[in-house]
């Protein structure tokens, strides 16, 4: 079934709309009413303020909607009650180093996974998805309890080895970023499927190439454009591999203006998986070193995914995943209004507001002992970020102050 009739009480972010259901002269006054997909909230919030009733969504490019009756619908309210109640009894947070430990450890497994399964492929062998189920619910559990600790794990990549470190990052903030858009746990393992074997199609190109320091020729670049294509041929012969998952692995290229590659795919012809692929591979692309060049600070990239919002990336999609990351991700290192340098070790609700760690005064050109502050609590608003620093100028590795074992790698 390639179309479903739904109320717009059922709507959720993640769904695409193929018509919504509607009179012709109400069309021009609803505005779009075909063939989009809903991102966030408030597209939700505007449709229904249009007094928009029912549409037709299409669950093969975007979220299905699942009909509950009202015995499951009290269930889960009962399973939430008790979700939050249980929060409000857990125990004290671990300490952030504790937390980057754990969520390096986990990350860590999915790569040796990926490894394996990379070796096994190269065998002649199939890759067999029900290893890494387990995996991708510990991860799932992970970035839910601690979002911040994954995404700035991230960060900290091994030297060498940057196609598994990559995958499997790409995987994490693929899961982070469906959280975001409160997307149902199956819809997040898949991202993670899709996230974690999006480059797979790489084992193809010739290491001469995917190692080479300097610019690729045309020759070489029309090489390496085709691992989307490789990979989805790998794919597509892995039993149970998801439809939304092998998007991302074949699309993650695309852009919105059909500029990318393989296919040249636009706008809506690019699903929303493949779309949240392509946001994800250029942030962890652009902050990890590469054979041909080094790692860009997190917030010029986010100035770039800003600037192809609207025309290589989905402008909303490009907002919700900075939502994920945060506009200072964890490890920035920001510059106070109060002429002081500190740390971003935590986001709160405020995008601009994060928990930051104060380390060094400007005005006394010396470093001070660390204190944390929550920039989003009402005495604390006295000071505010107004700007990141580059940590080779202060010779500041942001990464010593929070944790010991990641400035190391």
């Amino acid at each position: 079934m390639s179309k479903k009739i739904i109320k717009i009480r059922d709507l959720i972010p993640g769904m695409y709309v193929e018509e919504v259901n509607c009179s012709l002269k109400d069309r021009d006054r609803i505005g779009e009413t075909r063939n989009f997909l809903i991102i966030s909230k408030n597209e939700i919030d505007r449709l229904v303020a249009l007094g928009v009733k029912e549409l037709y969504i299409n669950p093969e490019k975007g979220l299905d909607h699942i009909d509950e009756d009202e015995e499951r619908k009290k269930a889960n309210q009962a399973i939430a009650e008790l979700a939050r109640m249980r929060k409000q009894n857990e125990p004290k947070a671990k300490p952030l180093a504790d937390e980057l430990y754990d969520a390096r450890m986990l990350l860590s497994k999915a790569r040796s996974a990926l490894e394996n399964a990379i070796a096994d492929l190269r065998a002649g062998k199939k890759i067999e998805i029900v290893p890494f189920l387990p995996l991708l619910v510990e991860i799932h559990k992970s970035v839910s309890e601690n979002k911040d600790a994954i995404v700035t794990v991230c960060r900290k990549k091994k030297k060498g080895g940057y196609a598994l470190e990559h995958s499997v990052s790409h995987c994490a903030l693929m899961m982070a970023f469906g959280l975001t858009l409160e997307m149902d746990k199956a819809a997040v393992l898949e991202l993670g499927l899709g996230g974690l074997f999006h480059d797979i199609g790489k084992i193809r190109i010739p290491d001469a190439i995917l190692d080479k320091p300097g610019t690729l020729t045309e020759e070489e670049l029309v090489i390496a454009r085709k691992h989307p294509a490789w990979g989805g041929e790998f794919i597509k012969n892995t039993p149970g591999f998801p439809e939304r998952a092998l998007a991302v692995v074949m699309e993650h290229h695309e852009r919105l203006d059909g500029t990318g590659y393989p296919n040249q795919l636009k706008e809506h012809g690019i699903s929303l998986f493949g779309q949240m692929g392509a946001i994800v591979d250029v942030y962890d692309a652009c902050i990890s070193i590469r054979a041909y060049g080094a790692a860009t600070d997190p917030c010029l990239v986010i100035r770039q995914l800003f600037e192809g919002a609207g025309k290589q990336f989905h402008k909303e999609l490009v907002q919700q995943f900075i939502k994920t990351i945060g506009i200072f991700p964890v490890g920035t290192l920001a510059r106070l209004e109060s002429n002081k340098l500190a740390i971003v070790i935590r986001q709160t609700k405020s995008l601009t507001q994060p928990v930051v760690r104060i380390v060094y005064d400007l005005k006394n050109n010396c470093f001070m002992q660390p204190e944390d502050v929550d920039l989003s609590r009402p005495r604390e608003k006295m000071d505010k970020v107004v700007g990141h620093e580059s940590p080779e100028k202060w010779k500041i590795d942001p990464f010593r102050f929070i944790s010991p074992e990641l400035a190391n790698i």
